[in-house]
Formats: structure tokens, sequence, C-alpha cells
């Protein structure tokens, strides 16, 4: 079967999604190969760091931290929440990061990285709220 350039395209993009997804990069293979840039929220010099998840999905999205830095997760949102590592749903790339239940609107679940590496994550309840920990 001959496919079209549009077609291989397609079929790159659709790939590298689905590749990103298990090793927590797709956001940023989508806008690499769209031509963009990720952005970082640069918490380097932070031991606590606040990730809420809001309704247009995690703020900030992707942080860079230092091995020993907390991320503490919250909601503006009126349901309940679960921030884990990738993949979706089994959540084996860090399975530390992973509160196994679901997270009530209005409380908080912290975790702390102690292993440096690009960890992405989702909200297992609404997997396409997605982000990115880089830790040093």
């Amino acid at each position: 079967m001959i496919m079209s350039t549009s077609q291989n395209i397609r079929r790159w993009v659709i790939i590298s999604l689905l590749t990103g997804v298990l090793l927590g990069g797709a956001g940023m293979l989508l806008h690499t190969y769209l031509g963009g840039e990720v952005a970082i929220f640069d918490a380097r010099t932070q031991k606590n760091v606040t990730v809420v998840l809001t309704d247009t999905g995690f703020v900030p999205q992707n942080i860079r931290i230092l091995k020993g830095a907390t991320v503490t997760f919250s909601t503006t949102r009126e349901s309940e929440f679960w921030p884990a590592s990738n993949p979706h749903p089994s959540h084996f790339l860090l399975t530390g990061f992973d509160p196994k239940a679901p997270i009530p609107s209005g409380d908080t679940w912290s975790y702390t990285f102690r292993d440096a590496g690009v960890w992405g994550y989702h909200d297992h309840v609404r997997s396409y709220f997605v982000g990115i920990v880089y830790v040093e």
C-alpha cells in the first residue's frame, strides 16, 4: 500500500504521541513536532512546589525541580482528582507517584521526587490532563 505524505505525517504524529504518553512526553513531542516550545516552570530553588488542576489542566503543567523537592497537587475543580505517573492507567514508571485513590476536591496530595528523570503524569480521573516533572 502506498501512502501519501500527509498520511505518513499523520501516522508519525500518532505513533509519536502514543510513544510519548508511555514515556511521559506527549506534550513535548507534539510541541516539538509543531515547531513550538514547551513552557517549563523553573522551580529548582524551591523545596515545595504547588501544582493546581484547573478546568483547563494542570498549572503549571511542566515543572523543573531538584531531587528531594516535594510537589503538592490540589484542584480548583469541584470534582475529585487523581494525579499519577504515566502511563495511564497502570502508573508503573514511578509507582510511588500514585495516591492509589481519588483525592476529594479541597484536599491535597504530595509526592517527594527522589529520583532524577523526566516524569510524565496525568489526572487518572481525566487522563487528558497531563504534565511533566523534570527532576535534576
